[in-house]
């Protein structure tokens, strides 16, 4: 059965950052719909993540950078979860060998879906996601980034169940969203001296660090071709 797919909000300035929130973590939870628990559990090689593994990083995310430090007496899901679903952010502590991901059997899926449910339901109480406090902006970069894991949750799916001879396929129905192929053509640029970066005018009020300061940086011509 193809995952039904909700409306997918974008974070932007102005939106209901609340609705926002329930609206992208559903997304994940959407993703791993024709998926069974033993699916869920692959990883097909090193650089990849079991999608057990994503839907519970996503929530350590929330867990570690937002409650720790907005929720009043805060008493972590469970304790373990800190080192076993950290990824690269060494600042905050041990990590979990990545290689070793698709050996997690424990916690069940069921109970990485339970700690999604708590956490969602305490960052919305957390505070008032309205307010474009340092709370607004942990939970604005949180979905950016849960975003981007979505991407690569459906990436490493893919690749995992392409080794199974039987059902190698992810959904009966594909592609997903609908695609319109483009016709072939050349696209050119006069190069020259040209402002890199973030803009708050042209790309909304997020960014993330790597895309700031915005600079001058000087582009050879060039010439490319798009379409299929």
């Amino acid at each position: 059965m193809a995952p039904s797919q909700p409306a997918l909000r974008t974070v932007t300035p102005g939106s209901d950052l609340g609705k926002c929130f329930q609206q992208v973590r559903a997304q994940t939870e959407v993703l791993i719909q024709p998926l069974s628990a033993e699916d869920c559990q692959l990883q097909s090689m090193p650089d990849v993540s079991p999608a057990k593994w994503h839907l519970a990083h996503l929530t350590w995310f929330f867990e570690t950078f937002v409650l720790e430090r907005f929720e009043p007496g805060f008493t972590p899901f469970n304790p373990g979860f800190r080192v076993l679903f950290n990824s690269y952010y060494n600042g905050v502590g041990a990590k979990y060998p990545r290689p070793q991901r698709g050996l997690i059997s424990r916690p069940s899926l069921e109970e990485i879906l339970a700690y999604r449910a708590q956490v969602n339901e305490r960052v919305l109480a957390a505070g008032r996601l309205a307010d474009q406090g340092e709370l607004a902006q942990l939970v604005t970069l949180g979905l950016h980034h849960e975003q981007q894991h979505q991407e690569l949750l459906l990436t490493d799916i893919k690749h995992a169940l392409s080794f199974n001879p039987q059902h190698p396929a992810y959904a009966r129905r594909w592609p997903l969203a609908g695609i319109h192929p483009q016709p072939m053509r050349w696209h050119g640029y006069a190069g020259g001296l040209t402002d890199h970066g973030f803009d708050v005018g042209q790309d909304g009020g997020f960014a993330f660090d790597n895309e700031t300061p915005r600079h001058r940086v000087y582009i050879a011509r060039l010439i490319w071709r798009t379409g299929w």
